[in-house]
């Protein structure tokens, strides 16, 4: 059975968004990941028909974006940082958009203490961080566009309104070359943080111009993603719904943590240091569990304290990690549902799970197969 779907590769320039090629691919899968990078892969056919379009040309990695538009919708973009001969053409590897910033650093210090600077004005002009979580998000994607070649087209308008009502004291060291995007995910990753991507799409048609590309970042506070209750997202296995293919309800104890120690700068004893405990889960009964996580760059205690609090929020759901394999046709239709999502999942009684399950879950991932045949839609999900 073939996909009802057509799908359209656009291979564009990273820093102009120029189209260079509209290109044929194989074997392709690719992935979105809540506050995280999704991958994609495939294979370039080299023919006789596809050889004029100039393949190698268009498909250079680290300068080319890849767009997969899925029935006139952009359902991923990202960056080619790998190509390979295969037998037939060139097998890639793409990273979502957010993949840049793990290839950009700071190289002066920036921070809301205006004390450790030299520059006391805002980013990009100075090296002061504005104060609110969200300020703080643009501040940095501010400073990696303003230096030359480094702004690839990813509008931040929309993380300069708005804030979120949270002040950080944040402080990046230039002679300790932050990465710009660990110092967004540990900042998002605070307990009473947020979440972050780069959404992509269409623009509408209006005055009779034609839709073009948009990369837009985008910070959701306090979560991205709808509850159960509004996004009514019901995932069955059984029964005439069904809906779940296949799926696997691990549990996991070996991450999880009762009290985390987080470990910021400094040496000895001068080195600032946090401990968050789960007072509730050891009082009924579960025993002390403890994990060590290091937070390079942070001085604040404020800040450390959020961050070991938010990761023993983590660790202590660490235990399930589920997996659906789902139709992408079938109710709920694939393009219905996004990272961040709340959905009930049913697994009616069957000889794996006698008794069934059903449990209400949030959608971390998205991997979907586009090769020959329907579409296969796997969501790995979290605990709510």
């Amino acid at each position: 059975m073939l996909s009802d779907h057509t799908y359209t590769y656009l291979f564009c320039d990273l820093l102009t968004d120029e189209l260079l090629a509209e290109l044929p691919m194989s074997d392709v899968a690719y992935s979105t990941e809540l506050n995280g990078i999704g991958v994609l892969k495939g294979t370039i056919p080299y023919s006789d028909e596809t050889l004029p379009l100039g393949p190698d040309a268009a498909s250079v990695p680290a300068r080319t974006s890849l767009y997969v538009d899925r029935d006139g919708v952009i359902v991923w973009a990202g960056i080619i940082w790998t190509r390979e001969l295969v037998r037939g053409g060139k097998a890639i590897q793409a990273a979502e958009m957010l993949s840049y910033y793990t290839h950009r650093y700071v190289k002066q210090t920036l921070s809301t203490d205006t004390s450790l600077l030299l520059n006391p004005a805002y980013v990009p002009g100075g090296q002061r961080l504005y104060g609110d979580q969200k300020y703080i998000m643009w501040s940095l994607l501010r400073y990696a566009h303003a230096q030359p070649g480094g702004d690839i087209g990813i509008s931040i308008d929309s993380l300069a309104v708005n804030a979120h009502g949270v002040p950080r004291t944040a402080t990046y060291f230039g002679f300790e070359r932050p990465e710009i995007f660990k110092a967004i995910t540990e900042l998002a990753a605070a307990d009473n943080g947020f979440d972050f991507g780069v959404e992509t799409g269409w623009t509408s048609t209006t005055g009779g111009q034609p839709p073009a590309r948009y990369r837009r970042a985008a910070a959701w506070f306090p979560r991205r993603g709808r509850p159960a209750a509004e996004s009514g997202l019901v995932f069955v296995k059984g029964g005439p719904a069904s809906s779940i293919v296949d799926f696997d309800w691990p549990e996991n104890g070996v991450d999880m943590a009762t009290e985390i120690s987080g470990l910021g700068d400094g040496t000895g004893e001068a080195k600032v240091t946090a401990v968050a405990q789960d007072t509730d889960r050891l009082a009924s009964g579960w025993p002390l569990l403890e994990a060590v996580t290091s937070y390079d760059g942070v001085i604040d205690q404020a800040q450390l304290n959020g961050l070991t609090a938010a990761e023993l929020t983590a660790r202590s759901n660490a235990q399930v990690q589920p997996w659906f394999d789902v139709m992408a046709d079938a109710d709920p239709v694939f393009g219905s549902y996004e990272v961040g999502d709340e959905a009930l999942f049913a697994i009616e009684p069957e000889p794996r799970m006698p008794a069934g399950r059903e449990s209400v879950l949030r959608i971390m991932s998205i991997d979907v197969t586009a090769s020959s045949g329907p579409e296969r839609v796997r969501l790995t999900c979290g605990a709510v």
